[in-house]
């Protein structure tokens, strides 16, 4: 049994996965048992990951980026942000395209040489971090799925509010645990494959999931540290012209395999669009 973090009731072991994972029926929290491994080795291949997931990110950061411009700061001149948790740091160039300053802090050193050879300012580490201060607070923070892998969900969100201006706005992207792929990875763990959840839980890579949210239960949980919610929307979460590749960035799933799936998606695409949305973007203000 677990405590959920949201309500404060038990969560009850429900799936048996590489890790256990725990369900809150009063809130509909999903948690696991998992942790962050620093060794940072993972059955991931970045080259392939890089083809499947570029496009599509891209294309969802430009979503946030009008929203940001043209509601929250349409008349601010100066936009100051950070983004924890940067990756490839494709967040921090549609920011310098769009005349948006703004910082990133990440602990893996994959995207190192990039970041210097792409003039990108990263901080190497993890947040909190005093080189990651700014002593007049930021306009925005922002987590592009990396908020469900935090396990001191706490401790963190004191520091946001910290670090954030009056007003600042707190940006979360994540996948949500009402969305197609994850009722449909539950349907498969019933039929007895729990391959699909665990790749959903990201359990073979260094950084798994820690919690799995939804649109009801997020913002009763930011709720609680005085983070009013201002805007959510769909984000994509296929681009559906590099399925393939997004599906073979995962070393443990052969050619074969990977192609199969990829005509199962194909297949049911108008279904995948017409659904409750896997991934959602959600705008927080701190008051």
């Amino acid at each position: 049994m677990k405590q959920c973090i949201v309500c404060g009731n038990e969560q009850e072991l429900k799936l048996k996965l590489k890790h256990r994972v725990y369900h809150c029926a009063s809130c509909d929290l999903y948690s696991s048992d998992a942790s962050f491994d620093l060794t940072f080795v993972s059955a991931l291949a970045e080259e392939s990951r890089e083809i499947g997931l570029k496009k599509l990110r891209f294309h969802n950061f430009d979503l946030i980026v009008r929203q940001l411009k043209d509601t929250y700061f349409k008349n601010k001149t100066s936009i100051r942000g950070l983004e924890i948790g940067s990756g490839n740091g494709w967040w921090l160039e549609v920011c310098r395209n769009n005349n948006i300053q703004c910082l990133g802090i990440e602990p893996e050193k994959t995207f190192t040489e990039y970041y210097k050879a792409n003039n990108l300012e990263v901080v190497e580490g993890f947040y909190p971090n005093t080189a990651t201060t700014l002593t007049e607070g930021y306009d925005f923070i922002i987590f592009n799925d990396v908020f469900e892998h935090i396990s001191d969900l706490e401790s963190l969100l004191v520091s946001l509010r910290k670090d954030l201006k009056k007003d600042g706005l707190l940006i979360i992207n994540l996948p949500m645990s009402n969305g197609f792929f994850y009722r449909t990875g539950k349907l498969l763990y019933h039929l007895g494959v729990k391959s699909f959840l665990d790749r959903l839980w990201q359990f073979n890579f260094h950084s798994p999931h820690i919690n799995y949210f939804n649109a009801v239960n997020l913002p009763t949980y930011l709720g609680k540290y005085d983070f009013t919610l201002m805007n959510q929307f769909r984000l994509e979460s296929l681009d559906f012209s590099s399925i393939k590749e997004r599906i073979m960035a995962d070393n443990k799933i052969g050619k074969i395999k990977a192609y199969l799936i990829t005509t199962v998606l194909l297949f049911i695409k108008p279904v995948i669009l017409h659904t409750s949305p896997d991934i959602r973007v959600f705008f927080f203000q701190k008051h």
